[in-house]
């Protein structure tokens, strides 16, 4: 469990001296506890904005452990499913290890950008009304449509690529908070990685994104990792041209959309 206090009151970052491994493990169990349902142990204290915000550097890395737990997930489900099967398998085992952290961020952003309403303050409020409506209900379905179907022949053709969608979607929202503001005025919890965004998790990210992608899935996977950063530009001037910046809702939709957009390209590639 993960928590937050003043940037103040920071036991865990120091800006003024170089990282250390500790520091590195640390940041990794805080970005594992605050992405996933995993174990990540406990902390000894308050967590503080900054050093949260940073966590960020390792969110792909969170998404390659996702990823490597869902492939050995498959190569088991395979010894008894068809691949159909193993596609609903993995969608569901890849709800339980997020929490559907996202998914409520992908309906949100629907339900607020598709209502037609002009304001930005409508809009915000459509989006933080905690009911599902038809437009969210329909980019979900949709999502899982998507999702279910390119599974279904990834697994069936090429299984070790599936472990780099979780690592971009991870990706897509570094990129997003590196290049965007925050929206709303009084702030949220995405105010936290959108302030704290800086080159080295910028940079710490891409490369993990990048090795990933072209080790596991060639050039598919390079293909990904650029249709995927081209897709954040898309989202972020969308939402500065709309709402002046991004929320955690538009974060959330970014990572759900992005892993449906790796799935899909690499469906197509194999």
């Amino acid at each position: 469990m993960w928590f937050i206090t003043n940037p103040q009151n920071s036991y865990l970052l120091d800006n003024n001296r170089q990282f250390t491994l500790t520091d590195i493990i640390t940041q990794f169990r805080l970005a594992l506890s605050f992405l996933t349902t995993l174990p990540a142990g406990s902390f000894s204290s308050e967590v503080p904005e900054e050093t949260l915000g940073r966590t960020q550097a390792w969110f792909p890395l969170v998404g390659l452990l996702l990823g490597l737990i869902l492939f050995f997930s498959t190569c088991f489900f395979m010894l008894f499913f068809s691949p159909a099967i193993c596609a609903a398998l993995i969608l569901t085992l890849h709800f339980f290890l997020t929490g559907g952290f996202h998914i409520d961020g992908l309906a949100d952003t629907a339900d607020g950008l598709m209502s037609g309403q002009p304001e930005r303050e409508k809009i915000f409020s459509i989006m933080k009304d905690s009911y599902l409506g038809s437009m969210g209900a329909t980019a979900l379905t949709l999502l899982l449509l998507l999702k279910y179907s390119a599974l279904t022949v990834i697994i069936n053709q090429a299984p070790p690529a599936l472990i780099i969608f979780p690592v971009l979607g991870r990706y897509a929202i570094v990129q997003l908070t590196f290049s965007s503001v925050y929206a709303r005025a009084e702030g949220g919890l995405g105010a936290i990685f959108t302030n704290y965004c800086g080159q080295r998790e910028w940079l710490t990210a891409v490369i993990i994104s990048l090795v990933s992608g072209l080790f596991l899935a060639g050039f598919a996977g390079l293909l990904s990792c650029f249709a995927v950063a081209l897709y954040v530009v898309i989202i972020n001037f969308t939402a500065q041209r709309r709402l002046g910046g991004v929320t955690g809702d538009i974060l959330g939709y970014a990572c759900e959309s992005g892993e449906a957009l790796v799935l899909l390209i690499l469906a197509a590639a194999v």
